[in-house]
């Protein structure tokens, strides 16, 4: 009989809009070795098809928030310490003391074996004793793991066991013009415009300005060019700041929407899109509408700094200063052969590094060197 696998998470279910629920989905499609069991909120159905080895625990009252309040973190402790049956847990939430405290502390009562992946990167990484505690560690880049040890090393203390795993991405049918066209209209952008997009908070990071800084250059060099700021509205600052850049640019050459009905239906139609991004706070390392943008064909373009610096085959810039950003859009918009050959260098970066199956391969890895650990310290005792 193959082991159970709970993975401890946020409700997962559609809409697919976050990384922690995708990454949870990606991976517990592809298991092989293992049983997964993923919390859900109550008559929820998390998968819609290819999903019947997969075990759904009506854990929660409800979907909840993008930012689990604490009824839901308490009705996922005390299943947990009542009625969690796996072999295995895999904690997949953005660390913080508290909930990394509670996390070792069930751990340690229950004595089931833990994966802990860290969702997206912690505001800080001081007291990282007090941020991880599984077993084995996986960070989703380079950065993240360097942070860690070097936190650690900071402490005097000793880092657990860190692997790196890039997130997943699954494979994507291509969008329709149909689907393109209707996404451009919802957002009144005119048939063949250029189109940037910023898929991007606006509020924890210098990406907004960075991007409102271009818009002016650019449409110097690229007349016509719509650019989107295509946002998700994670704290309360951010219509603010939304009505702050709209108050500075031209309401011709940009929209804002703070709800894309269709994001990678606007995404397939675009020339670029532009991530300018310094802080990662409250997403994936690598965030999955940058691997859809990749595995769709569509160019973008990061700040080669922080987790970014893993994405391998995208248009790398050096700072966030608007000149450098604004020629790698027009390079992108004007020279075709450049095009073709960032899209086929984003293509085969997500088949040799994020494919679903490839990451969830990885994973079972580490669960089979846990289950082997944990059934010989059972025989020694």
């Amino acid at each position: 009989m193959a082991a159970r696998l709970l993975f401890v998470s946020k409700p997962i279910g559609p809409p697919y809009q976050d990384g922690t629920k995708c990454l949870v989905r990606d991976i517990a499609l592809h298991l092989k070795s293992v049983t997964p069991v993923v919390m859900t909120a109550r008559g929820a159905r998390p998968f819609e098809a290819g999903a019947d080895h997969v075990v759904s625990w009506p854990v929660y009252a409800n979907p909840g928030k993008f930012q689990p309040g604490l009824g839901q973190n308490l009705r996922a402790v005390w299943s947990l310490l009542s009625g969690a049956d796996a072999d295995i847990w895999h904690f997949v939430f953005a660390p913080n003391p508290k909930s990394s405290m509670m996390g070792a502390w069930l751990k340690r009562a229950r004595g089931v074996p833990a994966l802990q992946t860290i969702a997206s990167p912690p505001r800080h990484f001081e007291n990282p004793h007090k941020l991880v505690f599984g077993d084995i560690v996986v960070a989703q880049s380079s950065w993240t793991r360097e942070r860690l040890e070097q936190a650690f090393r900071e402490a005097r203390l000793s880092a657990p066991r860190i692997e790196v795993i890039a997130p997943p991405v699954p494979a994507l049918l291509p969008k329709s013009a149909d689907e393109a066209a209707r996404a451009r209209a919802i957002l009144d952008i005119p048939e063949g415009a250029p189109m940037f997009v910023y898929p991007g908070d606006l509020e924890t990071s210098c990406g907004a300005r960075a991007v409102a800084a271009l818009v002016k250059p650019l449409l110097e060099r690229v007349p016509g060019a719509i650019v989107v700021f295509a946002y998700r509205v994670k704290t309360a600052e951010a219509p603010a700041v939304a009505a702050e850049l709209q108050a500075q640019l031209d309401p011709s050459c940009v929209r804002f929407s703070g709800d894309v009905p269709d994001i990678l239906g606007l995404i397939s139609g675009a020339t670029a899109v532009l991530f300018p991004v310094d802080d990662l706070w409250g997403k994936v390392d690598l965030p999955i509408v940058l691997l859809e943008s990749m595995e769709l064909g569509v160019p973008v373009i990061a700040l080669d700094r922080g987790p970014l610096k893993d994405l391998e085959g995208v248009v790398k810039a050096n700072d966030v200063e608007s000149k450098g950003l604004v020629e790698a859009c027009v390079r992108l918009y004007a020279e075709e052969a450049h095009r073709r050959e960032v899209i086929a260098a984003q293509k085969a970066a997500v088949a040799r590094r994020h494919r679903a199956p490839l990451v969830s391969k990885a994973y079972e890895r580490l669960y089979s060197e846990l289950l082997t650990a944990s059934r010989a310290y059972s025989l020694e005792r």
